[in-house]
């Protein structure tokens, strides 16, 4: 668990590249209001390194009856065997509240490592910025037996299908 929290006054979350003005999209579920907690997950490469695979983003209280994919309000539906994704070409991908539009561009503090950083936007909200790498990633929604979001997933595409199926080493 990080020491940072994301708070949404609205009930909407939104994610969006900072280094890029009209990337923002607000999920289409509901998430509800609160000081959020925020939990990363890390891959180890083959070459050592650490690589942030995934942040979760707990909005509710399990038990998680089903896992669901990330929708975007105004957006079309794709088809089953099309995720929608989530385009980073600044190398960080943020979560913010959804209400209030687009922040534009927004500056980033210099970050080492795997670290968020929490920025300010100029209308009052925070959002959190995650070092991600450039590509494009999908997102998923835990929710519950009354289909009430529990956590929103984004995941980083660190593992390839074929890593997933390989066996863990000794």
């Amino acid at each position: 668990m990080l020491p940072l929290q994301l708070p949404v006054s609205s009930t909407a979350l939104a994610i969006f590249d900072p280094g890029v003005a009209r990337s923002w999209r607000v999920f289409d579920r509901p998430s509800g209001a609160g000081q959020f907690r925020v939990m990363l997950s890390l891959a180890k490469a083959a070459d050592g390194t650490e690589r942030l695979a995934a942040v979760v983003i707990h909005v509710g209280r399990p038990p998680i009856a089903k896992w669901t994919v990330a929708h975007f309000e105004k957006h079309k539906k794709p088809s089953p065997d099309q995720l929608p994704r989530c385009t980073s070409s600044s190398g960080w991908i943020a979560l913010s509240d959804g209400a209030g539009g687009a922040p534009g561009v927004t500056p980033l503090a210099p970050s080492t490592g795997l670290a968020p950083v929490a920025c300010p936007l100029t209308d009052g909200r925070n959002a959190l910025a995650l070092p991600c790498g450039n590509g494009e990633f999908a997102a998923y929604w835990a929710v519950d037996a009354a289909d009430k979001p529990i956590c929103l997933v984004v995941d980083f595409d660190v593992f390839s299908q074929k890593d997933w199926k390989a066996k863990p080493r000794p």
